[in-house]
């Protein structure tokens, strides 16, 4: 007899070498039985089966598929109906799920694997740097900079603001706002660097802003000083930098939407179907919501509500009183979860703005944290308390420590069976603090394009921390092996490209992808391919909470998968880094195809 149902289970066995047997597959082997006892009754079930037997919307076969399931295994072939995987194992299995209708990919012994999750991108930021900013690069010259500057002032009317990036962070000492000033006097400046965490304006956006040398920054910012006349020079870090932020004008709601759509694409391109979107604003929100109900949404969306005490008008526990009901932040919907919410420990090193727990190696401090440690504490109480999934920015080691302290105690107070909660970039995690994220039910994203490149930045960083501490950056061989559970994030657009496929190079060999002669970053704390695999997908996903529906490609979960032009398990780690993305599915759709 030909049912669907004995398909299922015997795809099960053979696709994933294991008797994991699924509810679906028990009810299908008790009705055999009651079959075999009861031909009569038997013979009119299989009428019935053959008639209704759902048949496959789309097969692809002859490939070579990782699953990421629990045994890392591999599969030939797999079959999608209504948005989800009903087989996976051989091509006879897969092919015996055609109809007339069902459309058949040959992989031609392509690799195959889940979508990916990114943990920590903004896209929209990103979207509207690339359609609206003043663009450079972060290794321009300041002449080439200030020329291109330039040129976008004379694009503008007066007053009207240029907003650009990306400038190199190590540049801060050597700038000023007269620069600017004079390729720019008529219109404000609001220059990011490529850390997003300092900033850099002309003298038209200090006066915009009412910003003077009597100004107090917020507690853990910095305006940059004149010594002589205790002016401001122009350039702002962290918290200082809300004093400009809060005076630009915000985009409107058709620039929005038209942003966040085109890095959707963008990501789709390089085979990324879920994403957390941190620092999202209830305008980004509305456009990702428009974007759904237009079937133009290609990709999973957490959004984080941003508390970012550099930016935000007012204290995490004031702001949160809003977040309250389910009116103010709208109802999850298959591709849209809004109850996140993103707030941040710390800053970066340069400048002293992540807290340490031994001094710096360049003064005679331990740092700064971006919020005091009770208000923290206050803030995930509440947070934790009305259900958010809370993502905090932690870079130094005594600020993980306070926001792993900030999330037990929520835990304390409120039970264990809250939200899953993310640290973000795990750029130093103290040894005594391994293995504690998973007993808090925490994920450690990492962006390792941020923090595991060897570069500009890395290099000023270790003059900052010391030797030790630098080569000691991102610790993920050592977080897994204490059963902590670390998943991707790119964290564009501080980078130039949200590319997973650089991280993955990076992840496995510790090195530049771009520059590999600038030597390796902890090169005891390389993973292997399987792991890095499982870092972009199913660990994803099980930072997001969804990993019974998508991360791993499994029979029931969501079809979300993407398919390589190059087997990573043959090409040297080197070749990572060149991987392009031929087509990617979302929930059985195609959302891309290379041309």
């Amino acid at each position: 007899m030909r049912r669907i149902e004995h398909r299922l289970c015997h795809a099960s066995r053979s696709g994933f070498d294991h008797f994991r047997l699924s509810a679906k597959c028990g009810l299908a082997l008790f009705a055999l039985g009651v079959a075999a006892a009861l031909p009569a009754m038997g013979q009119e079930a299989d009428n019935a089966a053959v008639q209704h037997t759902p048949l496959a919307d789309t097969i692809l076969i002859n490939g070579r598929i990782f699953t990421a399931d629990a045994f890392s295994s591999t599969a030939e072939a797999v079959a999608i109906a209504d948005g989800k995987f009903l087989v996976v194992g051989s091509n006879d299995a897969v092919r015996a799920t055609a109809g007339p209708g069902t459309k058949v990919i040959d992989l031609k012994g392509r690799m195959a694997m889940p979508g990916i999750t990114d943990m920590h991108i903004h896209p929209v930021r990103g979207g509207l740097a690339e359609r609206t900013y003043c663009k450079f690069s972060e290794s321009a010259p300041i002449g080439e900079l200030l020329a291109i500057v330039g040129k976008c002032a004379a694009a503008k009317k007066p007053g009207e603001w240029i907003e650009g990036a990306e400038w190199n962070s190590v540049l801060a000492p050597t700038l000023d706002k007269a620069m600017l000033d004079h390729v720019a006097p008529d219109n404000p400046v609001y220059l990011h660097d490529n850390t997003n965490h300092v900033v850099w304006v002309n003298s038209a956006a200090l006066t915009a802003a009412r910003v003077d040398r009597s100004t107090v920054p917020k507690p853990g910012g910095t305006i940059v000083r004149d010594p002589q006349t205790g002016e401001p020079t122009g350039i702002f870090r962290e918290s200082a930098m809300g004093l400009i932020f809060s005076a630009k004008p915000k985009p409107d709601k058709a620039t929005i939407e038209a942003a966040a759509q085109s890095v959707f694409g963008k990501l789709n391109a390089f085979g990324v179907t879920s994403i957390q979107s941190a620092q999202a604003s209830a305008e980004e929100v509305a456009a990702f919501r428009n974007l759904e109900t237009e079937g133009k949404l290609t990709v999973r969306v957490r959004t984080q509500w941003d508390f970012n005490p550099n930016l935000a008008p007012a204290p995490p526990a004031a702001m949160l009183g809003r977040f309250d009901s389910r009116e103010e932040r709208g109802p999850q919907t298959e591709l849209i979860d809004p109850d996140g919410a993103k707030i941040y420990a710390d800053g970066i090193a340069l400048g002293a703005g992540s807290p340490y727990l031994e001094p710096y190696a360049m003064a005679p401090t331990y740092g700064h944290a971006a919020i005091d440690r009770m208000a923290l504490f206050d803030a995930v109480l509440q947070m934790d308390r009305l259900g958010l999934a809370i993502m905090i920015h932690a870079m130094g080691d005594a600020a993980v420590r306070t926001s792993l302290d900030a999330i037990e105690a929520a835990r304390r107070a409120n039970g264990t069976r809250g939200r899953r909660h993310v640290i973000a970039h795990t750029f130093s995690v103290d040894r005594a603090d391994r293995g504690r994220a998973r007993a808090l039910d925490v994920v450690f994203e990492n962006s390792p394009p941020v923090v595991l490149f060897p570069n500009d930045l890395m290099a000023s960083t270790e003059g900052v921390l010391g030797r030790k501490r630098l080569r000691e950056t991102s610790p993920i061989r050592s977080l897994l092996d204490a059963g902590d559970v670390v998943a991707y994030g790119s964290d564009w657009d501080n980078i130039p490209e949200p590319d997973p496929w650089l991280a993955l190079q990076a992840l496995v060999t510790r090195q530049n992808p771009g520059a590999p002669d600038r030597g390796y970053i902890g090169r005891g704390e390389a993973v292997d391919l399987i792991t890095g695999l499982e870092i972009l997908t199913i660990n994803g996903a099980f930072g997001l909470g969804l990993e019974k529906r998508t991360g791993s490609i499994e029979v029931g979960k969501d079809a979300d998968l993407i398919v390589l032009d190059q087997n990573l398990f043959t090409v040297p780690p080197d070749l990572i880094r060149n991987t392009k993305v031929l087509h990617t599915i979302l929930r059985g759709k195609s959302v891309f195809v290379r041309r």
